[in-house]
């Protein structure tokens, strides 16, 4: 595929994401996945692993921000490579730590996806809190 459809097949992923299913995890991304979430606010050990430890993170941001929403800020491709630059937000729903249900958490995200044949392969995350 080339630099416009894997821009395409990423955006679409956005948009299946902003279902606040789980769908966008099996339509989008590859059992060969590779994850790095580096340190953010809410995991500052950071996160990383293959596509079960993505699916798991998923379910755990599903169930405290059942509402989580991306936006898109800018977006670029080359080749095989997608990188967006997003403002990701959520109420959460339960209780955590210090934080109370209700609670708007916002953050900046910069993504680097990797494709192929239409798939993420891997995704790079770094995230800060946004402002």
């Amino acid at each position: 595929m080339n630099a416009v459809n894997n821009k395409q097949a990423v955006l679409k992923c956005i948009e299946l994401f902003n279902k606040c299913t789980l769908e966008w995890l099996d339509i989008c991304y590859s059992e060969k996945l590779d994850w790095i979430e580096f340190s953010n606010p809410s995991i500052p050990q950071g996160r990383k692993g293959g596509y079960l430890s993505f699916h798991k993170a998923a379910e755990q941001a599903i169930r405290l921000f059942p509402d989580r929403k991306l936006v898109v800020l800018n977006s670029i491709a080359e080749d095989n490579i997608v990188v967006l630059e997003q403002e990701w937000s959520g109420t959460l729903a339960l209780a955590a730590g210090n934080h109370k249900i209700g609670e708007i958490s916002k953050l900046r995200i910069a993504t680097f996806f990797t494709l192929e044949n239409g798939l993420i392969i891997k995704q790079i995350d770094y995230c800060a809190v946004a402002t």
